[in-house]
């Protein structure tokens, strides 16, 4: 009698296991399957790693709650064709109604085309303004990146910095426009752009050639739209050749890699950035991220990701939508949600414009001191 009830409970274990353990898809018939793809690996990873972070957080909040979401992710490796072919499998093998995309301007305006023509609502952390007008199913989730730089050409120019030298990732979108408006805005309020030169990330990892040439010209100070893996590598050869002139940078620099690639020289460098910090305000988001991922330090990136999933969350669970898909009708609930639509979250406020896009933000300035940006008193 004991064997058998013995055998009875061995099987309501592996019951329950089959139920409440392994994948999400595993643990609730009515998980809602998204899809994530970021870049895992590649020049933007060190921001694709905080998106996935941040994601994992907001799931795992939102299941105890009971919402569930089963998240397919995937590697872009801020390519193009890398992302169109993840992207296929998203849409075409997973299924995926819903999509968040990570950091990588280039690479999201190649797959937006293809969730658009699939009816695929996509979410891309990107901040180049071609994506503003990519389809009703697209919703950029980032400021647009001309409205960055006008602020670091005023500070400049106050500072007494009227010959500035430019240096910008050309395989990406956004650092491409980024620089242009730079040197528009910069030049319209009387300054001058002495040197302005690209870089090609995915090949280009030693800037010494650049670095002399800069050099020579001898610039009041360098300005880099780039990856905070460029970024950081640019400040130490720079100095490593005796540069001495201040260094200055967009909010794509605030991150662990960039303190990794510049080591001790990373002090004094000073960019725009967001509000949202761990360094001058933690929050409860912060510390559990910390707390989770004691290796990384939470970016923008990540906060805007955690505040997509939530939002979403919300959305389905005011509209009862169940999982494992939503269907065209449910879709449409959700473009309308996002349209005019304002939330607070742990990023700060995001408003979405009548296209549902993310178009303006107000910046800051903060100074890399001890291993991390802190707000310019």
């Amino acid at each position: 009698m004991k064997k058998i009830l013995w055998a009875v409970l061995i099987i309501i274990i592996i019951l329950c296991i089959g139920k409440y353990g392994g994948s999400p898809s595993e643990r609730s018939a009515e998980a809602i399957k998204i899809g994530a793809l970021l870049p895992i690996t590649g020049k933007l990873a060190g921001y694709g790693e905080d998106v996935r972070n941040a994601m994992i957080l907001a799931a795992e909040k939102l299941s105890t709650e009971g919402v569930m979401f089963d998240v397919v992710y995937e590697d872009s490796a801020a390519d193009a064709k890398t992302s169109l072919s993840a992207a296929q499998k998203l849409i075409n093998v997973d299924k995926v109604p819903l999509v968040v995309g990570g950091p990588g301007s280039t690479a999201a305006l190649a797959v937006a085309p293809a969730f658009e023509e699939g009816a695929t609502l996509f979410f891309p952390i990107s901040n180049t303004p071609k994506l503003n007008d990519a389809g009703k199913y697209i919703f950029k989730m980032l400021y647009d990146v001309d409205s960055e730089m006008p602020p670091m050409a005023q500070y400049l120019l106050k500072k007494g910095m009227k010959r500035v030298g430019v240096l910008y990732d050309s395989s990406s979108d956004s650092n491409v426009v980024g620089a242009q408006v730079f040197q528009a805005e910069f030049e319209k309020v009387g300054g001058k752009v002495v040197f302005f030169e690209g870089f090609d990330s995915k090949t280009v990892n030693d800037f010494r050639a650049q670095l002399t040439k800069l050099k020579a010209i001898a610039p009041d100070a360098l300005y880099q739209v780039t990856s905070e893996k460029s970024a950081g590598v640019i400040v130490r050869q720079a100095r490593e050749i005796g540069l001495s002139m201040l260094m200055v940078g967009w909010s794509g620099l605030n991150g662990s890699d960039f303190f990794s690639g510049a080591g001790t020289y990373a002090d004094g460098v000073v960019i725009t950035d967001q509000p949202f910090s761990c360094a001058d305000a933690p929050s409860a988001y912060c510390e559990t991220y910390q707390a989770r991922f004691a290796d990384r330090i939470p970016q923008q990136y990540g906060a805007i990701a955690h505040d997509i999933v939530t939002l979403l969350g919300r959305a389905v669970e005011e509209m009862s939508i169940k999982g494992p898909d939503i269907d065209s009708t449910e879709k449409q609930k959700l473009i309308a949600y996002f349209t005019n639509h304002e939330y607070k979250g742990v990023s700060g406020t995001l408003k979405f414009d009548g296209d549902g896009n993310i178009r303006d933000k107000d910046f800051i300035f903060r100074i890399a001191k001890d291993g991390k940006f802190v707000d310019v008193k």
